[in-house]
This record gives C-alpha cells, structure tokens and sequence, in this order.
C-alpha cells in the first residue's frame, strides 16, 4: 500500500513539473513589449536658427544643422560649442535644404547627399574632401524633409559606399508604364573616394509594382537598413507592407525572405492604369489621398523598427478629400489618424507597437545601439535652447 501511494505521489510530482514548465514555454513564447528608456540628454543654449535639428553624433562630438541655411553646428558630447560654419551659395561642397540627414563615414567625416547639389564629403570644421556632383538630373523632389536616414554609409572589401535613393533617377522616357517599372532598379551605390555610382536591385519577383500597373513615386520609394556584421540587406518600398531579405555577402544583394507585414490601418495601393499617373509624379491627392506608406526602416539589436503612416477608414472623408471640400474639423481628424506610428518587428515575425515619447516631427535617428531624438516643441515664445535625448529600447 505504501509503494502504490509512493508511485502516484511521484507521477503526481512529475505532473506537475510538466505542467510548470509548460506555463514557463508559454510565457517565454510571448512577444516581449518594449519602452523607451533614456540614457542621457545633452542641452545646447543661445541658438538662433530657423530650422534646427540634431543630425548625428560620435564619440566627441554632436552635430546639429540649420536646415534652412544649412549652417552646421559642432558641440562636444556635453553641449559646449566647438565649430559653426556654412556651405551655401557658389562655393565648393555647397549643399542646401534639400539634402538629407548628414552621416558620418568610418573616419567621422560628415556625408551629405543633396539632389540637387551632388555629395559631399566633409571635415567636421567644413572643409571639403570630397565634392561629388549630381549623380543625374532630377525630376522632382521625392519626400520632405525627415530625420529618418534616406542614406547609409556602408563598408564592403575594404571600401566605403554611400547606399540610397535619389529621387526619380531616370531621364523622362516619355512613355511611363509597367515595362519602365519591369526594368528599374531601385537603389544606387557610390563608391565614396572615387564617385562611381551603379544602380542596384530591381524589383523582386511577386512585388505589387510588378503587377501590370503603373504608381506615384512615393509609393514605390525604397527605405533600407544594411546590417554591415551580418551582410544583410532589409529594404521595404512605403506603400509595400513586405520585408524584402538580402543576403548582400557577395558581389550582388541575393534574396532570401520575403515577410509580410501587418500593420494597423496599412492599405496597400493596387496602382494605376497607364496615363493615369505621369512620369515623376510623387503623389496627387485628388487621385489617392493619404496613402499608407512605410517611411523608416532600421536593423536594431536582433528586431527591425518600422515607422510608417496608416490611412484613414472611413472612405468617405477620403471622398471629400478628393473633391477638395475638407474642413478644419475634418483636417485635423485625418491628420491624428493618419499620425506617423512606430513598431518592432521581432526574428520570429512579432509585430509590437511602440508608444514612443512626443518628438518633433522629423523623428528619431539610430546611431548603434542609441535612439537619438528631440522632443516637439509646443512653446509660444521662439526656442533658443534645445534638447537632444539618448535613448535606447528595453524589454518590459
């Protein structure tokens, strides 16, 4: 009696081991959610410019920018001014408004790419080491003014590229549709000491620009993070919900994955006829108003973040859109609906929202393991004094 009492206590026991590690599996097996956390802030005082934004930061210094004159501000890493200088109007290594976030090369050198002035490549003091022309004659002006990178300096067999896009790199065809799209390759890379410049990637196979239908610019604008230590290539294009996967070890990017994304709110374009839609043209509101689109996409730790603008659903504030009879109420209901998101999209295919801190509205920069950023300014008086916060995520 006592052996067969023995017995049933010990399956007893094991019983209920199983099941204890079978909750532990299942809790690990939760997506993990993830906050903000800051590190540390550096505040810079006494500045008087129109348009001020953090670019970029390394190990001793901070960059900031006036956008509008494009005057470049150096501090150290705790806020006290080391250089300030300019490259505007009929001078070498010029660069203007349009130019994108500015990077930093392998040597701390400052990249600007600007379509409409060519790259360059800088001295923290400004002097010019490289001033690249345009790679070609732009059509058009393809997003506006972002924090998020539209560039990426990358290394590959000892050698420094510039990865981007330009806006419409091609010269008119004068006949825009769906061959034009069979055949473009979406992104370019330059060869940092010698300025040659190739295009790279098409599209790949099974993408919707390859449907048989022709699209605006902004639809079809790839946003791309190359992960250097593993040689991977992760490119979306802002109106695709799809991850494309790139084994980029060899000589050319090779595709390896392709995930599809679901996003809240995300609504996909189907694209147009031809001759509805002319070359070059970024977007037209009467045509599709407040198309969703994927704006930023950064490799960080293990996950992605993907930031992007969902459309609104209620297809008939869409209709007045279109007609051009939007009221002030309407406006600003379309534009909290329609307020940039951000998510981390986990190895396993998780997406999980971010409830991200009030920035301005150019966003966030990652500069390794750090999430830069400014908070939105809400203040009445002009702003002399700014903020710039170091952060990072953390799982829950």
């Amino acid at each position: 009696m006592k052996i067969k009492l023995s017995l049933s206590y010990l399956a007893f026991l094991i019983f209920s081991c199983q099941s204890k590690d079978s909750q532990t599996e299942n809790i690990t097996n939760e997506p993990p959610s993830y906050k903000l956390e800051t590190l540390d802030s550096v505040t810079v005082r006494d500045i008087l410019a129109k348009s001020f934004l953090f670019q970029t930061a390394d190990e001793d210094h901070l960059i900031f920018r006036d956008v509008i004159s494009s005057e470049i501000y150096v501090f150290d890493r705790v806020g006290n001014p080391v250089d300030k200088w300019k490259k505007t109007g009929d001078v070498p290594g010029s660069f203007s408004y349009t130019s994108g976030q500015i990077t930093q090369d392998k040597a701390g050198n400052l990249v600007v790419l600007d379509i409409m002035n060519g790259l360059k490549v800088l001295k923290k003091s400004g002097e010019v080491i490289q001033n690249f022309g345009i790679h070609q004659r732009q059509w058009s002006l393809g997003a506006s003014i972002s924090h998020f990178k539209s560039y990426q300096v990358i290394e590959k067999e000892g050698k420094e590229y510039l990865l981007y896009s330009l806006d419409v790199i091609e010269e008119a065809t004068g006949d825009y549709d769906p061959e034009f799209l069979q055949k473009r390759k979406t992104l370019l890379l330059t060869e940092l000491e010698t300025e040659e410049t190739k295009t790279i990637l098409p599209f790949p196979e099974g993408s919707q620009f390859l449907n048989g239908n022709v699209f605006f610019f902004n639809d079809f604008r790839p946003v791309f993070s190359y992960d250097e230590k593993f040689q991977m290539l992760y490119i979306a294009f802002q109106n695709e919900p799809i991850i494309y996967t790139y084994d980029w070890s060899g000589a050319e990017p090779i595709l390896k994955e392709k995930t599809p994304l679901d996003l809240d709110g995300f609504v996909p374009g189907k694209g147009f006829e031809k001759g509805v839609v002319s070359f070059a043209k970024i977007s037209d509101y009467k045509i599709n108003p407040y198309p969703s689109q994927i704006i930023n996409l950064e490799k960080y730790g293990e996950d992605l973040l993907i930031s992007y603008k969902p459309s609104p659903s209620d297809k008939g504030d869409l209709a007045l859109v279109m007609a051009d009879e939007v009221s002030k109420e309407l406006r600003k209901k379309l534009n909290i609906e329609t307020k940039t998101k951000t998510v981390v999209v986990t190895q396993k295919g998780d997406i999980i929202p971010l409830d991200l801190p009030e920035m301005n509205s150019y966003e966030f920069s990652v500069i390794g393991d750090d999430i830069w950023w400014m908070k939105k300014y809400n203040g009445e008086e002009e702003q002399e004094d700014y903020t710039v916060y170091r952060s990072r995520l953390v799982k829950n």
